[in-house]
């Protein structure tokens, strides 16, 4: 099956670093560096985990990070800034917290992983970390998740609406 192939190459790679455009939350895996059209040379992860759609990241205390706290304001000490702009990296709840996640350097390596209905599924990592990814099928969407390799043997699966089971 495609999806549980594309979910494979991640199985077993550390979680090594998170990024967002807008409302796209990319989960690196691995380590990898790719060098831009200009010669800048970018860390990235070997697979990368593209979300566009409802997810949530339950960590081992039960607490959870939320594909919707991209639209919540960051904790700071003090007052908050008077301008609060989501689309800026770093300005978001979400961001703020899988930083610090990333930041606390605890191994976050998926294990294993379950299919749910709608091509969803749920990636557990090592510890008692998971991954829920629920898409919205209700949405018409290009694009749900993607897996991408950032190597060069150039491995893209994406599932969206228009996706086979």
């Amino acid at each position: 099956m495609p999806v549980q192939e594309a979910l494979d190459k991640i199985t077993g790679l550390p979680l090594t670093k998170t990024t967002r455009t807008e409302l796209v939350q990319y989960f690196h895996f691995g380590k990898a560096h790719y060098r831009t059209p200009q010669g800048l040379i970018l860390d990235v992860g070997a697979v990368t985990l593209a979300l566009n759609c409802p997810w949530q990241l339950v960590l081992p205390n039960g607490d959870s990070i939320k594909h919707n706290e991209v639209f919540m304001r960051k904790r700071e000490a003090g007052l908050p800034s008077p301008k609060f702009d989501w689309k800026l990296p770093g300005a978001n709840l979400r961001d703020q917290r899988l930083q610090e996640l990333i930041n606390a350097g605890g191994a976050m390596t998926p294990q294993r992983f379950e299919l749910n209905e709608n091509n969803g599924f749920t990636l557990y990592f090592e510890y008692g970390a998971r991954l829920i990814v629920t898409p919205d099928t209700t949405k018409e969407q290009e694009l749900y998740w993607q897996i991408f390799s950032n190597t060069d043997d150039n491995y893209s699966f994406i599932v969206g609406s228009k996706t086979k089971k």
